[in-house]
Parts: C-alpha cells; structure tokens; sequence
C-alpha cells in the first residue's frame, strides 16, 4: 500500500537531521537519527532511529522506526514498522503495520493487517482485516478484525472483548472475555468467565477454563478430547453476525459526524442525487479511475472501508495541521481558502465513489475483471443511492448508511493511489495497435 502521492507535500530531498536538532519537516523523505526534541514530519517515507526524547507526530507514507522514544508516537500513513520502546502510548492507522515494540502506556492501532508483538503496559485498542498479537497486555484488549488471533505468546492481565469473522485465542487470558464470531477456537488459558457468541465454536485439546464457559449460537461446540472445562452451558440461539455486539468494541475513533449527517438531515434526495451526478461524471471522464476503485473495494473490502473510516475522523486533525503548515509560508497562505474549499468537494467525491464500488460488488458478479458497462455502471450507482434514500426514511438510518458509503468509497480511492492496471477491464492486455507507417516509392511519379 503506497500512500506517498497523496501525502508527500513537495521535493524528493533526503533529510539527515543530527540529534541536538529539533525536527520539523515538511515535504520529502525523512532519515533521522535521534532528537532532543519532539519530530513532527509531513511528508514521504521516514525512518526513525536512535533515541527521541520527545513525540513523534507524522502523517507520511511508509515508515520504520527503530527507536527509544520517551514520549508517545502518533502517525497516520502507509505501511508501517515500530519497533524498540515506547514509553508513551501509540496511536497509529495506517496499511500493513508491524509494532514490535515494549510500549509502557496504551496501544491503538487500526490498518489492512496488523502484527503486534512485545509488550503493552496499559490496553490495547486494535482493528484491521488482520490482527495478529503476541504481546503481553498489562489492563484490557478489544480487538475487531476479519481474522484475529492471540498465540500463544500473548496473555491479557485485564477483560477482553473481541468481534471477528474467524478468531482463534491460544494465550492466557485472566479476565473475563467475550467473543463475537463466525467461527471461533479455543485453545488457551482462560482463568474468567468467558461467553461466546458464534455459528461455529471448536474447542481445542489444550484448552482450559477455570471459570464458566457460555456458548451461544445454532450449532453446539465441538470439544475436542483433552479439553479442561470447568463448567459448559449451551445455549441454542440464532443470531445475524455482526449485528448486535458491535457496539460493545471499546473502540473510540472521534470525528465530524455531522459533516455527512447534515447533508442527509436538510438536503435529503437532492444530496444524493448531486452525488449521481458527480459519479456519472467521474465516470464518464475517468472511467479507469472509477474502475480502479471499485476493483479495489472488491480485492480489499475491509481495508477499504477501515481506512476510508479512519481518514474521515482524521480529517479535520489533517485540515488544520495543513492550515499552520502552510500558513508560515509566503506563497501556502494563499492555497490555504483552496484547501477548505476542496475537503468537502473530497467528501462528497468520495460518496460518490462509494455507490460505484458496491453497485460493482452487488451487480457484476459474475465477471468482476471485466468491469460493468457505461449503461449498468450508472443503474447501479443509481439504484445503490436510492436504495440509501429510502433507508432515510427511518431516523439516523439514512446517515449512517450514507457515512458506510461515504467511509468505503474514500477508502478505496485511497488504497487505489498508485496502483499499476494488471487487470484492465477489456481483459486485453495487448498494447495498441498501430498502423504501419507507409512505404514511399522512390520511383513513383507525384500524382
């Protein structure tokens, strides 16, 4: 995942700051090592070494760091790697991230795929497409993710709470712990009650429980000989996944949720139907562009939609960073009325793009590489924006599915930045042909 055409705010330079120096960087790629200061970076890719004795704060592209930092560490990009110690907490959204670090205070993280490992004094917040953690946790774990897993390497000192599509929990778990699933395994160490929501439930042979376990669900739990339960109570229930503990997931990602909301609440049907529009004309002008996002939506439909979430309740923290940033310069002053005025054209775009990609989920079934026609891509933008109007019939219904929309469709536009076009539409790779040049006679007459 390649974030650096968007972020990258100007020049290719490669800056060395020494350690007594405070960094503060705007534009360009960033190699530092250490600082006596806090390092406050807008701009490509970076990396970190050495000893910071203040934050890091950076919206960048891909990164590394590899450091001690005495303070907390808050980043928003691309693919990610922190390692070392953190003596503060880390708050980070981004793509593929890897922390493998000893973080004294909190962790929140959400991305595509996330692998955490080391140790966390204090809570752990954490969603993705994957969440793999290896960690020791000091207070409470809430994880969300299509896939997650807790090895056998990790253990939580406080309760958990975790909602997923396939979620298998290996480690030592010593406070109470409640699971949401599709398909759910148990084979650590669970010293608390734990109550399990899920289809499918399989408990493993090295599994024990000290305390009551409680499975619900339409299937009973398959137990594997060799299992240690203290008590086991089935419940028989049926329940839509993913439709009723979501909530639950202490997860806090603030943001301006009126932004979309007011649209909705005082425009109504002449909000989206400006959006079908603008889609129309994206995708008359841009027909690739659109085709890459919807394709990226289908190839990463959880990614898209986290990252697409994460950058719209970041995105006024972005708007007024780039506001300061480019205010103590002479010739961003005047770009700074531009930027305001494009954030809500960008939002709107991005709805936009959001009924294209799930109008292409929900009616090219059957040959997604090809891609949908001019005729079909434009019904069923159509029919997906209708479809988000009459949810607005019931209160908070019609803006929160138009939030989902709009959430997919900037995550996916997002993700699709820099992507090459394996896949063309037409399904035909072949360059164009050319017509071959003419041979001139040099023994004919001129007509």
């Amino acid at each position: 995942m390649n974030f650096k055409n968007i972020l990258t705010a100007g020049g290719l330079a490669v800056l060395t700051l020494g350690a007594g120096a405070e960094a503060q960087v705007i534009g360009g790629d960033l190699n530092i090592d250490g600082s006596r200061n806090d390092v406050n970076f807008f701009g490509g890719e970076m990396r970190v070494t050495g000893e910071v004795d203040g934050d890091i704060f950076a919206i960048a592209g891909d990164g590394e760091i590899d450091a001690i930092v005495d303070g907390d560490i808050e980043i928003f990009g691309g693919d990610f790697e922190i390692r070392g110690q953190v003596r503060g907490s880390i708050d980070i959204a981004g793509g593929d991230l890897t922390i493998e670090a000893t973080v004294d205070e909190s962790l929140n993280a959400a991305g595509g795929s996330l692998s955490i490992s080391g140790s966390v004094g204090d809570e752990i917040n954490a969603a993705g497409g994957s969440v793999e953690v290896s960690s020791q946790i000091g207070d409470d774990a809430n994880l969300a993710g299509g896939y997650v897993r807790l090895t056998s390497q990790s253990s939580v000192a406080g309760s958990s709470e975790i909602v997923g599509g396939e979620i298998h929990l290996d480690g030592r778990m010593e406070g109470r712990v409640s699971v949401e699933g599709e398909e759910v395994v148990l084979s650590g160490r669970f010293l608390d009650e734990v109550e399990v929501l899920a289809e499918d439930v399989r408990i493993t042979a090295g599994a024990e429980f000290s305390a009551p376990l409680v499975v619900r669900g339409p299937n009973e739990p398959v137990v594997e000989t060799g299992a240690n339960i203290a008590n086991l109570d089935y419940r028989e229930e049926w329940f839509n996944f993913g439709a009723r503990n979501w909530d639950d997931i202490d997860i806090h990602i603030d943001g301006p949720w009126k932004v979309i909301g007011a649209p909705f609440e005082f425009l109504g049907g002449a909000f989206v139907g400006s959006a079908f529009i603008l889609g129309l004309i994206a995708v008359l002008l841009a027909p690739s562009g659109v085709s890459s996002v919807a394709r990226t939506f289908r190839n990463r439909p959880v990614s898209s939609g986290l990252i697409g979430f994460i950058t719209f309740a970041m995105s006024p923290v972005i708007m007024v960073m780039l506001t300061v940033l480019l205010a103590i310069t002479v010739i961003g002053v005047f770009l700074i009325p531009l930027i305001w005025m494009l954030y809500p054209v960008v939002l709107f775009l991005a709805f936009a793009f959001g009924g294209v990609a799930v109008g292409d989920l929900i009616f090219n079934r059957n040959r997604p590489n090809e891609g949908l026609g001019l005729a079909m891509r434009a019904a069923s933008l159509l029919i997906v924006l209708v479809a988000v109007v009459v949810l607005g019939a019931v209160p908070g219904l019609g803006a929160t599915s138009g939030l989902i929309v709009m959430c997919i469709g900037l995550g996916a536009w997002i993700l699709s930045f820099g992507n090459k076009k394996e896949h063309p539409e037409s399904g035909n790779s072949e360059p164009p042909r050319r017509d071959p040049e003419p041979e001139i006679d040099a023994d004919a007459e001129p007509a």
